[in-house]
């Protein structure tokens, strides 16, 4: 009778063991599917986040300064006013002042050009000064400007960013144009100066009065 009870008494010691390791396991296998479900929750609230701040923040800006420096290059003038851009082509009044006797005593004086035209006055005995007065329409709008055969088109050919830069005066109507045809001047590797203008004032070009400062590429 005693080993018959000592049996049974052992019988069931090894089968609560048993019963007591597989509630642990089970209860381990459920704390792994759940740190695992945590983990995977946490792993996509952090990609949302990320990628919510990615969304949110503003592209960088990049800013122009437009810092003037001095360069060997030589200027071609233009005017953008009323939204319509005139080139100040020298070269027409430069040939007809060379055919011409100047006189100091019969100054000013003015020639004529297409769209607009050149004064030549004297500010003292040795500072003279040029004025442009356009005409009111004259120039291109900025869709015909962009034509190949256009006279911006054709100024850029004559004259290339190698030699030469572009220097604009530009009235407080135009300065969205302004910076259109600056855009395209720098696609084409041309530097470009300007400085604001006055609807009411025409612009003008004086030597002496630290002339080599004021026009500048910027």
């Amino acid at each position: 009778m005693r080993k018959k009870s000592r049996h049974h008494t052992q019988s069931l010691s090894l089968d609560s063991l048993v019963d007591i390791v597989s509630n642990n396991v089970g209860i381990l296998i459920i704390l792994a599917v759940f740190t695992a479900l945590f983990a995977l929750h946490q792993g996509e609230q952090g990609n949302a986040s990320a990628t919510d701040k990615t969304s949110v923040e503003p592209p960088p800006v990049k800013l122009e300064i437009p810092w003037a420096h001095p360069t060997a290059k030589n200027p071609v003038y233009f005017l953008i006013h009323k939204n319509r851009i005139l080139h100040l082509d020298l070269r027409d009044f430069y040939s007809q002042l060379a055919q011409q006797d100047v006189n100091p005593e019969k100054l000013p004086l003015t020639i004529f050009q297409p769209g607009f035209s050149t004064r030549l006055f004297p500010v003292t005995s040795h500072v003279y000064c040029l004025e442009f007065l356009p005409e009111p329409q004259a120039g291109e709008t900025w869709l015909e400007a962009r034509e190949p055969g256009s006279h911006l088109n054709a100024a850029l050919q004559r004259f290339p960013g190698e030699k030469f830069y572009a220097f604009f005066w530009v009235t407080g109507d135009s300065f969205e144009l302004f910076r259109d045809v600056r855009k395209k001047l720098n696609e084409k590797n041309m530097e470009v100066g300007w400085k604001p203008s006055l609807n009411t004032a025409n612009p003008e070009i004086c030597n002496g009065f630290d002339a080599s400062n004021t026009f500048q590429p910027q």
